[in-house]
């Protein structure tokens, strides 16, 4: 079908099967996990179920050390040193912000034995959606992503031995009537990213605040702030733009104060 064919040509992976959602796919791939499972996870930047379905399933995780949702590879060396884990579970896009080094993560858990997830919900259609630097890739198509289908999401794999396994747990797509508006969102994909990353870019010109990673095409700003003053420039600015708005500490963007501007929420 088109759509798999695309997805593939995204993924750049030949095995890839749809899920019933995002996080399903996130949760079959943590059950077939070859004993003993314990799996590492970003401390920041990551989504909320890497957390919640590893604790519902019985593994044992540890956090890599970010900056500002920036996966740091030599905390990444010393834990990965350890031989204690069999995955690395980690979004491409940290927080939507932050461009991961996917190669060399890749390169670093090869080097231990420790297989590479990539959640690609909010890289799809970039560079840092590359079946290449991953041993198995998962996706979602909810509200919110690059491709906003509003149900749905994917597994893909560089081995068709893991396929396997995934698809031994993957009960069939159950909304084969919006496959039609999934091929259309895929093919809308480039407009989409590029419509995101130029309000992003507008903002970043706009606020007389820093913005965290401004030259990784993220798909929301996060601006820190320091005083309640600078944090009330940026909601009025908020306010002005029509722009939606989360507040940090929080563990899908950035565990600091500050304003994550959520620019992925807009349509055309």
């Amino acid at each position: 079908m088109d759509h798999l064919k695309s997805l593939r040509q995204l993924t750049r992976n030949p095995c890839l099967s749809l899920t019933t959602r995002g996080n399903a796919a996130i949760e079959t791939v943590l059950k077939i996990l070859p004993s003993p499972n314990s799996i590492l996870i970003p401390e920041e930047g990551g989504w909320l179920t890497y957390h919640s379905l590893s604790a519902k399933l019985g593994l044992a995780f540890e956090g890599v050390q970010c900056h500002d949702a920036l996966i740091d590879l030599a905390d990444l060396e010393t834990k990965l040193s350890r031989k204690k884990y069999v995955a690395f579970l980690y979004h491409s896009l940290g927080g939507y912000c932050a461009a991961e080094p996917i190669q060399e993560i890749y390169t670093l858990c090869q080097k231990y034995n420790c297989l590479v997830i990539m959640d690609v919900a909010g890289s799809i259609g970039t560079s840092l959606c590359d079946g290449r630097y991953a041993d198995i890739i998962v996706g979602s198509f909810g509200k919110w992503k690059p491709i906003n289908m509003g149900t749905g999401g994917f597994i893909s794999c560089k081995e068709k031995s893991i396929f396997d396994k995934v698809i031994s747990h993957l009960p069939p797509f159950p909304h084969p009537e919006k496959l039609p508006l999934l091929l259309q969102k895929i093919n809308g994909l480039p407009q989409r990213l590029l419509f995101l990353q130029k309000r992003c870019q507008k903002i970043i010109k706009e606020l007389p605040f820093p913005i965290l990673h401004p030259q990784d095409q993220g798909l929301v700003a996060i601006v820190p702030f320091s005083t309640e003053q600078e944090k009330e420039i940026i909601l009025a600015y908020c306010q002005k733009e029509n722009l939606e708005w989360t507040v940090c500490p929080r563990y899908i963007r950035v565990n600091r104060e500050a304003i994550c501007i959520e620019v992925k929420r807009l349509t055309e």
